[in-house]
C-alpha cells in the first residue's frame, strides 16, 4: 500500500484535529481504529472536499489495511504523554485487581 504524501498527510490531520474536540488520544478511540472503526474519520476527511475520490479511495484503502497509519495521523500534535499513553496496549488495571481482592468498594460514604 502507498503511504500518504507529506502534504496529504498534514490536510488529513489538520482536518482530523479540528474533529477531535479535546485534543486528546484516548485508548477507547485507538482500539476502534484499530478494530477497524474508521468511518467516524473517513467521513469527516470526505466531508472537507478536498481530496478527488481517486485519493479518498487511496486513504480509506491505507487506513482499512494499515490503521496504525491512521492511529498515527490521529497522535501527530498530541504530546508526549498522550503518545505514550496511546502506545501502550490497554491491559486490566492493578489497582482494580487489587481493590477487588480486597474487598474495597472505593466509596467515599464508608468512612
Amino acid at each position: 500500500m502507498v503511504a500518504m504524501t507529506s502534504g496529504t498527510r498534514e490536510l488529513v490531520r489538520a482536518i482530523l484535529d479540528y474533529e477531535r474536540a479535546d485534543k486528546a488520544t484516548d485508548h477507547e478511540l485507538i482500539d476502534a481504529i484499530r478494530s477497524g472503526d474508521i468511518e467516524y474519520w473517513m467521513d469527516a476527511i470526505e466531508a472537507s472536499a478536498l481530496f478527488a475520490p481517486g485519493e479518498l479511495r487511496r486513504m480509506r484503502a491505507l487506513f482499512e489495511t494499515e490503521p496504525e497509519e491512521l492511529v498515527a495521523v490521529l497522535r501527530e500534535g498530541t504530546d508526549e504523554l498522550t503518545d505514550r499513553r496511546g502506545t501502550v496496549k490497554r491491559r486490566d488495571s492493578w489497582v482494580t485487581g487489587m481493590a477487588a481482592r480486597s474487598g474495597c468498594i472505593g466509596s467515599a460514604s464508608a468512612m
